[in-house]
């Protein structure tokens, strides 16, 4: 199974990101395509990177971030098998924790991360909300 991941967080243009994707898989596609963002628009976008074949776990909507627009097609050309996913168990988080050295290692996950001193919560958040940072990290 081959790990895809967006290179440049400023890449906007679902096309340029498809094509990365292509490029990075062979032309196929992803075996597995994980939404994690909770962006609305992001659900849509990740139906098109999966290959034909392949799976679309989408975990990223824990609030109601308002409705998306999708294309039903995508799934039944793919022959996706698409899954929510709401929770997971502590057997899951030691399970997560076990890996994070080898995901490390193999993958530069420090660049999805922005950290900011806890005084700047109200930046952190701001950033967050606006989507200039992936995810943001609150230090002491």
């Amino acid at each position: 199974m081959r790990a895809v991941r967006e290179g440049n967080r400023d890449a906007a243009d679902p096309e340029e990101v498809l094509r990365q994707v292509r490029a990075a898989t062979g032309g196929g596609g992803a075996d597995l395509v994980i939404e994690c963002a909770g962006v609305p628009a992001a659900v849509g976008q990740g139906l098109t990177l999966a290959r034909r074949g392949g799976s679309y776990l989408i975990i990223g909507q824990y609030t109601d971030a308002g409705d998306t627009l999708i294309n039903p097609h995508q799934i039944v050309h793919r022959q996706l098998d698409v899954i929510g996913s709401w929770a997971f168990t502590g057997a899951h988080l030691v399970e997560y924790v076990r890996l994070l050295p080898a995901l490390t290692a193999r993958f530069d996950l420090a660049s999805l991360v922005t950290p900011f001193p806890l005084e700047r919560h109200a930046d952190a958040l701001a950033a967050v909300a606006d989507g200039s940072v992936m995810k943001a990290v609150l230090t002491s």
